[in-house]
């Protein structure tokens, strides 16, 4: 600019003629002494270059700058959303192993009960073709059935149901209410009225005296286990075989 501007003034006389005629000179009259009076100045100046800021440019970094920080801050929030949404994955995560662990138990509980049928099951079936082929051999084998002492030790476990079923089973073929033909052993578990009201009179009093073919299943259930926790399977000495 420094140099624009001396540039500028020195250019100055250039313009300047003693011609009056000329536009561009000094003219005046005098007055009294005649000394020239300046009426007018014509100058020309280059005019100097203003400073004009990059708008467009300043608007574009500012709006760079806005959403970079626009960026980082929806970035931030996204990234604790995520930690709050991982940590509910997570939760959720937890309830459900712990409800398919205890769908996994409750399968495992009811296949184990399955299992434990089907083996009831094929036990039974093996115990009632036992019998059955004792029964078959009886028929066609003189001599005495008995194999077991009268008086053996019970198993600390006792007999299962399965295996109570087969001496009833052996016993009366299962009916609660049987007789023997002469008329001396009575019931499922074919009790003599002197074993009977024996253990009757032990352990349940009130049984003493009742027929056994005519007792409840409960009572003789009952009695039969009385009678094995005493004497174990040897009361039954040839049905017994189906006991522990």
């Amino acid at each position: 600019m420094v140099v624009v501007a001396l540039a500028t003034i020195a250019a100055v006389p250039l313009f300047v003629f003693e011609d009056s005629s000329s536009p561009a000179s000094f003219t005046g009259t005098a007055g009294a002494s005649g000394a020239p009076e300046v009426q007018s100045v014509e100058l020309v100046m280059a005019a100097a270059p203003r400073f004009e800021p990059d708008v467009a440019g300043l608007s574009d970094r500012a709006q760079i700058w806005h959403l970079a920080r626009s960026k980082r801050d929806t970035s931030a929030r996204l990234a604790e959303v995520a930690r709050h949404h991982e940590a509910d994955a997570l939760a959720a995560a937890r309830l459900v192993a712990v409800d398919e662990f205890a769908d996994q138990e409750r399968l495992e509980v009811l296949l184990a009960a399955q299992q434990a049928e089907i083996d009831r099951q094929a036990e039974r079936a093996r115990l009632r073709a036992a019998e059955l082929k004792r029964r078959e051999e009886a028929m066609s084998t003189p001599g005495p059935t008995t194999t077991i002492p009268w008086d053996t030790t019970p198993h600390a476990d006792g007999p299962s149901d399965i295996q109570w079923e087969a001496l009833r089973f052996c016993e009366a073929t299962g009916n609660y209410g049987a007789v023997n033909p002469t008329g001396k052993y009575r019931g499922a578990y074919q009790f003599s009225r002197e074993t009977w009201d024996w253990i009757a009179g032990l352990d349940y009093e009130h049984l003493v005296g009742v027929d056994p073919a005519a007792a409840a299943p409960g009572d003789q259930d009952r009695m039969a286990q009385a009678l094995y926790d005493l004497r174990g399977r040897g009361q039954w000495p040839v049905c017994g075989r189906y006991l522990p």
